[in-house]
């Protein structure tokens, strides 16, 4: 179709033309036109009488929500007339994506990410970035991290004004620093491996100069400064300097002096509630507080403070309901954050991140908690592809505007911002979602990294797959035949948006993994089971397996390299390299070890003489018989991978 937009000023209408270009529309004198009115009120509405299309919300990206709603509805070319509204639920909707976990998300990625904000219509984007920012005078902060410096955030942040997309810097001034407090240079900053040293004249000038850096090229004057998990908090060398202090009152004093630094700049501080919460707990969790707690904290928390409730498991909305109460106890100044789930393998969760989300968001609604964020971290090594986030975003975008997603508008979204349906998207979550997991993967199971990167012959979960009495490879080898399919009829998904492309790489990395899985996810236990029974030719078969995997897990190290470098700085991506490279020498081991046993160059194999054992077992349900493996480092050995 063709658009007039000689009524659209400014930023907007740049922003607009790129949207309808991208979706193969044009601009042009002789086209239909569009207008935009700012309202009062909660309600987002489109209307289109044949001949024009007139947009009604209460801020800029409320515009471009409002512009994508009408192309999907005239996206079949029938002309016809129609009205379309939507409630604004929320005042501050966003999301969060994480740079710090290895991958520090390159600029072009970030853009990708605030323009799906915009057209989706969340007003925020948070930046969590814990030592990738340049801080002057500190050449130690984010070395060989990627890190950003003023110009590349002043760029992003332009960016977002000009799509209406407020974007916020959000630190650590607490924990979650080891990858700088590593260094040995900063060994007067630290209390833990992991913590600030707190009540020192160097650590209030570190945090000041890390506040004043990162807050300058942002002109939001929101920032987000952390200080969660930090459970050791006072229990390091703080507490061989101090003696053993009121862990209360060490955070709020730390929380104090912070708070003053933020108000001296200006800035309205948030910062995630979690201490005030495990500080009283006597297990020291996060939400296992009862309905009738009194904090009794030793002084009054800032008025301008935000206290931001991230929960990203419960499958129970009177959990979330119990929590926004008792955050209320604290403050009124609440923000929820739910979760995307793209951190807990080497694939997304849907499954969980869409119940998850579902509950949480409709007890902030019961409850009127209006600002909201989704998080999409990448721990362990951002070994889930960046891009995966776009479901969940778009997910978590529906629910700040409709109370129950429904799957054809859901679709619409997703086809027309990604190029690719529900239908594509849940091959990504069916990765985890295996026979032997709980409804919605409550458990966060991921046997798609562990069967990826445990050893063939020292298997780590071999115990756990062998008692689901399913053959795992059969299960992967039907994956990828689907996605093989989706690839080859790519047509009936595709369309011709700016993030096409990518999402195509990724779906055909994961048909290369499913590919892998498919026929090393058995392969350990195939050959103890061979092995014992003294089964040669079985035996040399299997050898001959594991070198046809040998090069397809060298092309899935060079599809991940490829996606990497189109989401992220290279920093970072060495750690993938090694691991997939480590996949690739311990097979090529495990064929030199196998082949010198059927030569009888090797008496036995001493790895397949250890019993088999269950890696973890659920003692609430005998009936889930899967499990979370962890971390790279908990799968790949019983040795210490690190550490003495």
């Amino acid at each position: 179709m063709k658009f007039n937009l000689s009524g659209i000023k400014g930023n907007r209408k740049e922003m607009t033309q790129m949207f309808l270009t991208d979706q193969g529309h044009e601009c042009a004198a002789d086209g239909m036109g569009i207008t935009f009115e700012f309202t009062e009120g909660d309600v987002l509405r489109v209307e289109f009488d044949g001949e024009k299309v007139q947009l009604y919300g209460k801020e800029e990206v409320h515009f471009y929500r409002a512009l994508h709603l009408f192309l999907q509805n005239i996206k079949n070319g029938t002309g016809e007339l129609f009205t379309k509204e939507e409630k604004i639920s929320f005042k501050e909707a966003g999301i969060m994506i994480d740079c710090s976990r290895n991958g520090t998300v390159d600029k072009p990625m970030l853009k990708e990410f605030i323009r799906l904000c915009a057209a989706s219509g969340m007003n925020q984007l948070y930046l969590y970035m814990e030592d990738v920012y340049e801080v002057p005078g500190e050449s130690y902060f984010g070395a060989y991290r990627g890190k950003y410096n003023y110009e590349d955030l002043k760029e992003l942040d332009d960016y977002g004004n000009k799509a209406g997309v407020e974007l916020i810097p959000a630190i650590q001034t607490l924990a979650h620093l080891h990858t700088y407090l590593r260094w040995p240079k900063t060994k007067n900053l630290r209390d833990t491996e992991d913590i600030l040293m707190v009540g020192t004249k160097d650590t209030e000038e570190f945090i000041k100069k890390m506040i004043q850096s990162v807050s300058r090229p942002f002109s939001s004057k929101k920032i987000h400064v952390g200080m969660d998990e930090a459970e050791l908090l006072g229990l390091g060398k703080y507490l061989r300097n101090n003696g053993f202090q009121e862990r209360y009152e060490i955070m709020t004093s730390h929380l104090e002096l912070v708070s003053g630094i933020c108000r001296e700049e200006g800035l309205e501080m948030m910062l995630w509630s979690d201490m005030f919460f495990r500080l009283k707990s006597p297990t020291g969790d996060y939400y296992d507080l009862p309905d009738d707690t009194e904090f009794n904290l030793p002084g009054s928390l800032p008025e301008d403070l935000t206290l931001v409730y991230w929960d990203y498991y419960h499958h129970e909305r009177e959990i979330y309901d119990k929590n926004i109460r008792l955050h209320r106890k604290l403050t009124n100044n609440i923000r929820f954050a739910g979760g995307g789930w793209t951190w807990n393998g080497i694939a997304p969760n849907y499954s969980k991140a869409k119940k998850t989300l579902r509950e949480g968001m409709a007890s902030c609604r019961e409850q009127h908690t209006d600002k909201v964020m989704c998080t999409f971290w990448f721990d362990n090594g951002t070994e889930t592809p960046v891009r995966t986030a776009f479901y969940s975003a778009l997910y978590f975008a529906q629910l700040c505007y409709c109370e129950e997603v429904h799957p054809e508008e859901f679709n619409d979204w997703l086809f027309q911002l990604t190029g690719y349906t529900a239908e594509a998207y849940h091959l990504l979550d069916a990765f985890d979602h295996t026979p032997g997991v709980k409804k919605d993967n409550e458990n966060a199971d991921n046997p798609s990294k562990y069967l990826l990167y445990q050893d063939v012959f020292t298997g780590l979960f071999d115990g756990q797959i062998a008692g689901l009495g399913l053959d795992m490879g059969l299960y992967y080898k039907k994956l990828a035949k689907q996605l093989k399919e989706l690839l080859r009829t790519k047509g009936k998904f595709s369309t011709d948006t700016q993030s096409k492309f990518p999402m195509d790489a990724v779906f055909d990395y994961y048909k290369t993994l499913a590919e892998i899985l498919s026929l090393k996810a058995m392969l350990g236990i195939e050959i103890r089971k061979a092995y014992h029974a003294g089964d040669r030719e079985p035996l040399a078969l299997l050898a001959d397996r594991i070198k046809m995997l040998l090069p397809k897990v060298s092309c899935l190290k060079e599809k991940r390299e490829e996606i990497w470098f189109s989401e992220c700085r290279p920093f970072g991506y060495e750690v993938l390299d090694i691991r997939i490279g480590g996949v690739m020498v311990r097979l090529e081991s495990a064929e030199k070890r196998l082949r010198r046993y059927l030569e009888g160059k090797t008496r036995c194999l001493e790895e397949l003489e250890e019993p088999m054992i269950l890696y973890q077992e659920d003692p609430e349900d005998e009936n889930h018989k899967l499990c979370m493996g962890g971390f790279w480092q908990s799968m790949v050995s019983a040795g210490n991978i690190a550490g003495i």
